[in-house]
């Protein structure tokens, strides 16, 4: 029978490729233009800050009317750095807006998560901004057995299904599914599954196109997200496991991963100040007769 692999075996980490270094945390249409280094001069905008750069559409962040019908297009701009780049979605503030991410569908309608109901004016910040998403990537670290302390190697999660509780409530399922040609993350449409008590039994399957990470929210209103947590599991969780999750605090501290997604500028610095870079490592061993 299989088995559930626990929160500890697995840890979710920034996604990297293409997009920026690595911190120290883990288990994880219009015209683009590029933005300055320093804060300008602007007036009540909204300002949304998506960790790397060149993402591709399957998910995007959407800012919704008062009523959820009406989409408010945003303008979007490149910051770029050598450690931390991003990619900033900014809109005319508009009060009784919300925020949601929104994922492409495999067929049917896109799947919308909520994201921020208090949407609040945003002064734009030369680093890291006041509303933060992160893309990240789960990992789990193969045993190592050089020595005692050894943590092993961190690799890709393998097959099965990660759980992001926001806000003291399910917010996203995806389906882990491993090929020939790499990991990809399927969304399950939560919402289509969820009745007044808990949810519906049975099989929850996965909608949403493949993606090659997982957009989380890191910061709203200048302060981190205290509210998300995440878990992985090698078997869909059941809806009798699912709805006790949500109601009980303690069994989803214990089951769960909080991270600090949040990321800058100077973080990243700080993180590999005095580490040696690819080309001192490889330098450094170059000697070695393997």
């Amino acid at each position: 029978m299989a088995t559930a692999t626990t929160s500890s075996d697995v840890r979710f980490k920034p996604a990297a490729r293409r997009r920026v270094a690595t911190p120290e945390q883990g288990i994880r249409t219009m015209t683009a233009g590029r933005l300055s280094d320093g804060p300008s001069c602007e007036m009540d905008k909204l300002i949304v800050q998506i960790v790397g750069k060149k993402h591709l559409d399957q998910q995007q962040v959407l800012l919704l009317g008062s009523d959820g019908a009406r989409i408010y297009p945003p303008k979007s701009e490149v910051l770029e750095r050598e450690l931390f780049s991003s990619t900033l979605k900014v809109w005319d503030h508009i009060e009784g807006t919300h925020l949601h991410l929104q994922i492409a569908p495999l067929e049917g309608e896109p799947i919308r998560l909520p994201l921020l109901s208090d949407t609040k004016v945003t002064p734009r910040q030369a680093d890291a901004q006041f509303n933060q998403i992160v893309p990240v990537l789960p990992f789990v670290a193969l045993p190592g057995s050089k020595t005692v302390d050894d943590m092993g190697t961190p690799v890709l999660a393998r097959a099965g299904y990660v759980y992001v509780f926001y806000q003291q409530k399910l917010w996203r399922e995806l389906e882990i599914q491993v090929s020939e040609t790499g990991n990809t993350y399927h969304d399950i449409d939560v919402a289509r599954y969820r009745q007044q008590d808990g949810f519906v039994a049975g099989e929850r399957k996965a909608t949403g196109v493949a993606l090659e990470d997982i957009w989380l929210p890191a910061i709203w209103n200048n302060r981190p997200v205290q509210t998300l947590q995440l878990c992985f599991s090698e078997i869909q969780l059941s809806a009798a496991r699912l709805e006790r999750l949500e109601k009980d605090a303690a069994s989803r501290d214990q089951r769960c991963n909080s991270p600090d997604l949040s990321g800058s500028k100077k973080r990243f610095t700080d993180l590999y100040k005095g580490k040696p870079d690819g080309t001192a490592m490889l330098d450094a061993f170059s000697g070695f007769d393997a």
